[in-house]
C-alpha cells in the first residue's frame, strides 16, 4: 500500500476503489484537537457534484481510531466505507486495461487482470489523502496563519484567472465556499465539459495553488528542496502530469531582467514580485508560494479504444460503461491543497 515517510510524518493510505473499505494511519503528527466540522466541511467538497462529475455517491463520513477525546495524541487511523460500489461495471474490463490507465502498469508490475475501479490507482484513494490534509491544514493555520487555497485555473480552451494575472487577492483566491472552485470563467469550463460529455470523452485542466504566510526558511538545498518535497507528493494524487511553481515553464521565454524578483529593504526584505513562487534554491522565502499543477484527461472514455486483450494476447476494443467524471479537475482541488499541507507541515515539524 502507499506509504509517505517524511521526516517526521508517516501516512499510510490502504484499500482499493471497490473493496469494502478505504483508510489511512498517521503517525508523527502534533498534538491538536481535530476539528470534526472543518473536516466535513473539506470532505465535502471532494464529493462529486452535477452533471459533470460521476453518478457514484459516498457519504465519506470517516471514523477514527487512535484519538483521546478528538485530539491527536500520536499514531492514529481513519476509515471510510465504500457503499455505492458496481463492482460488475467492469465486466467487461477483465484483461483489457484501459489506454492511459494505470491498468496496464498494474499488469507489468503485479500481473494484475482484474482493473475494477483501479483498485488502489483510482481517484478513490485521495479521500484518504484529504483525510489527514484537512488535518494538516487546521495545525498550519491555527499555529503559524498559513493559509492553503486551490482552485482551478483551465479547463479544455476556457481559462479563468490564475496568479500569473498578478492581481488575485486573498478573498478572491479563498474559492472554498464555492460549488464549482474557479476564479472567473466557470460557464466556460463547464462548458468544456459539457461538450466532453455529449462527445462521449473527457477533459483535463490546470489546477493552482497559493500558500498565503508560509513559514520562511522551510526546505533546504538540492535533494532537501522543499519545492521537491511539494511535488513528489502532488504527483501521488492521480491524474497529474505535471508540476510548476511560479513562473513555471514561463521562464523559458523570459530574459533575467524581467524574471527575477527584486528586492528592496522596507523593515526587512520586502519581493517586488513573486515568480519564483516563493521558493528559492529550495528554501521558502516567506512570500506567498505559487504553484500549479496539469490534470490529464479521465482515461475512461465512452468512446470505442484500442487497447490489448492480455488474456487471448490480442488486439482489442473496448468501450467503458460505467460512472466516471468527465473532468476530475474540480474535485482534485481539495487533495492539491491536502498535498502542500502534508509537505508544508512535515517541514515545519523537522524544522521544530
Amino acid at each position: 500500500m502507499p506509504i509517505y515517510n517524511g521526516k517526521k510524518i508517516t501516512v499510510e493510505i490502504s484499500g482499493e476503489s471497490h473493496g469494502k473499505e478505504i483508510s489511512v494511519t498517521a503517525e508523527g503528527f502534533p498534538e491538536m484537537r481535530i476539528d470534526f466540522d472543518g473536516l466535513s466541511a473539506f470532505m465535502e467538497r471532494r464529493k462529486p457534484k452535477g452533471r459533470y462529475s460521476t453518478a457514484r455517491r459516498e457519504e465519506d463520513v470517516p471514523v477514527f481510531s487512535g484519538l483521546s477525546d478528538g485530539v491527536i495524541a500520536g499514531k492514529f487511523s481513519a476509515s471510510i466505507k465504500n457503499a455505492d460500489v458496481r463492482k460488475e461495471d467492469y465486466a467487461d474490463l477483465y484483461g483489457k486495461p484501459r489506454p492511459s490507465h494505470a491498468d496496464v502498469a498494474r499488469y507489468i508490475k503485479y500481473g494484475t487482470l482484474d482493473f475494477s475501479g483501479g483498485g488502489e490507482f483510482s481517484g478513490r484513494m485521495t479521500a484518504p489523502l484529504c483525510i489527514v490534509g484537512a488535518i494538516a491544514k487546521q495545525y498550519l493555520k491555527e499555529k503559524y496563519g498559513t493559509q492553503i487555497s486551490a482552485y482551478v485555473s483551465e479547463i479544455g480552451r476556457a481559462r479563468g484567472r490564475s496568479y500569473k494575472d498578478g492581481y488575485i487577492e486573498k478573498r478572491l483566491a479563498d474559492v472554498s465556499g464555492k460549488e464549482f472552485p474557479c476564479i472567473d470563467g466557470e460557464e466556460e469550463m463547464l462548458s468544456e465539459i459539457e461538450k466532453a460529455i455529449n462527445g462521449g470523452d473527457s477533459v483535463g485542466g490546470r489546477i493552482e495553488c497559493i500558500v498565503y504566510a508560509p513559514p520562511a526558511g522551510l526546505g533546504g538545498s538540492a535533494f532537501d528542496g522543499l519545492d521537491g518535497k511539494i511535488s513528489s507528493l502532488l504527483y501521488a494524487v492521480p491524474a497529474v502530469k505535471g508540476v510548476e511553481f511560479g513562473e513555471g515553464f514561463g521562464f523559458c521565454s523570459l530574459l533575467g531582467s524581467k524574471a527575477n524578483d527584486q528586492m528592496r529593504y522596507d523593515g526587512g526584505i520586502k519581493f517586488d514580485s513573486d515568480r519564483s513562487g516563493g521558493i528559492l534554491g529550495g528554501i521558502s522565502t516567506g512570500s506567498e508560494i505559487t504553484l500549479s499543477v496539469a490534470v490529464k484527461p479521465v482515461p475512461s472514455i465512452k468512446k470505442e479504444q484500442t487497447t490489448v486483450d492480455l488474456i487471448n494476447k490480442t488486439t482489442a476494443k473496448i468501450k467503458i460503461t460505467g460512472r466516471h467524471d468527465a473532468c476530475i479537475a474540480p474535485r482534485a482541488v481539495p487533495a492539491i491543497e491536502s498535498a502542500v499541507a502534508l509537505a508544508l507541515l512535515d517541514e515545519v515539524l523537522s524544522e521544530k
